[in-house]
């Protein structure tokens, strides 16, 4: 097996927790006494590893907040920073090609001052952020900015999503569609990706049309009205579900989406490489995925001590996405989708409380998740709002 011949991967299968062997391995906490000038470059449609730059940076804030400490963060996927084409990502367009931009107004004047002694550095930014769906870049003083406030979005009844909170309800059994919803996953038909079939696992994904989903019974979706404003977030995301499950254990993926308005198209004034990129694909009521993760329940009281959920007992499952910077323009609606699958992004969960390492057909088993908002047990997301 590939598991006896891959030395490394052998090792990870002998620690499926958070044990002293991956604490070993956090690169976070040797940030300290950093002496070069340092400039963290990432993209937050960065299939790889969406999350490695935001976090690099801080922990070298928190634990060397003497060090010249940058961050630049833009709308690319893997080492997109340093190809030839950063107008899109997949379907969605950017504007302007913000590779060429950075090169030229980041990268270069960096190291030309650090290695050469040339230049001026003086206006550049600690923190220098593209925000995505108004597709401009911005600057900012520290990351997540001091101007960003923690502001709660609410799941409700019948797939709506709402600042205000739910009314409590009663508990002797009324009203039961207003208290939670629900959905069965079924680890033998798990939750794609994406729409398309691929050879590999694409780049893309980090921005593609989630109607798809939408439309599965396996998908909760909630979603705003049509927004009178826009609205920006600069910041990790945090989701804070009050649940139930059928069995002993489950993942949670929540993704953050953009809608687009139904009668969306792109401007003609954009370039003939955006206007390529944009091909004919339908972009009206386009649901762009802004963010995802995926959460293995178990872990929700602690990464080392795993805990089996007790079945049809409510419980708090909360957890941090990556962070986002976009802004929902008005016109759009801002959705959530909750799903128990993300395949074949994540290894399927038996849903079992068992050694997914070792699990075999028969531990694969179907589960009923409830997603409670009834005032009560209310669901949110905490969204980090640019004032």
């Amino acid at each position: 097996m590939m598991g006896d011949s891959i030395k490394f991967w052998h090792e990870m299968y002998q620690h499926p927790n958070y044990d002293d062997w991956w604490k070993a391995r956090n690169a976070r906490v040797a940030m300290y006494n950093i002496k070069p000038a340092m400039l963290t470059v990432g993209g937050f449609f960065d299939a790889e590893d969406c999350w490695g730059a935001w976090n690099l940076y801080k922990a070298i804030e928190k634990q060397s907040p003497g060090t010249n400490n940058k961050i630049v963060m833009g709308p690319w996927s893997h080492g997109q920073w340093a190809s030839q084409d950063g107008t899109k990502m997949g379907n969605v367009l950017f504007g302007s090609n913000t590779s060429h931009w950075y090169q030229n107004n980041i990268e270069l004047p960096f190291f030309n001052y650090h290695l050469k002694g040339k230049g001026d550095l003086s206006k550049l930014p600690e923190a220098t952020i593209f925000i995505s769906g108004e597709n401009k870049w911005k600057q900012f003083s520290h990351w997540p900015p001091a101007e960003k406030e923690n502001k709660d979005i609410y799941l409700n009844a019948g797939g709506k999503l709402s600042w205000n909170k739910p009314t409590p309800l009663s508990t002797r059994g009324e009203g039961l569609g207003l208290r939670f919803s629900e959905y069965v996953s079924d680890p033998a038909h798990p939750v794609p990706y994406t729409e398309d079939v691929h050879h590999s696992r694409t780049s893309a994904y980090m921005t593609d049309d989630q109607r798809f989903a939408s439309r599965r019974p396996d998908v909760l979706t909630f979603e705003t009205e049509i927004l009178e404003n826009d609205i920006t977030l600069a910041g990790p995301v945090i989701a804070d579900l009050l649940t139930s499950i059928s069995t002993t254990d489950v993942d949670f993926v929540v993704k953050l989406i953009d809608v687009f308005p139904d009668d969306f198209r792109y401007p003609t004034d954009i370039s003939a490489a955006g206007r390529q990129a944009g091909g004919s694909y339908p972009m009206n009521g386009y649901q762009m995925l802004v963010r995802g993760e995926i959460f293995r329940g178990r872990y929700r009281n602690s990464f080392e001590n795993p805990e089996a959920f007790k079945p049809n007992k409510i419980e708090r499952v909360k957890f941090e996405l990556p962070d986002v910077a976009h802004n929902f323009q008005k016109g759009h609606r801002i959705m959530i989708q909750i799903q128990s699958s993300w395949f074949p992004l994540a290894d399927r969960n038996p849903q079992q409380f068992v050694n997914i390492y070792k699990a075999d057909e028969k531990d694969f088993i179907k589960s009923t998740i409830r997603i409670y908002h009834d005032g009560g047990n209310t669901s949110r997301i905490i969204l980090p709002v640019l004032k």
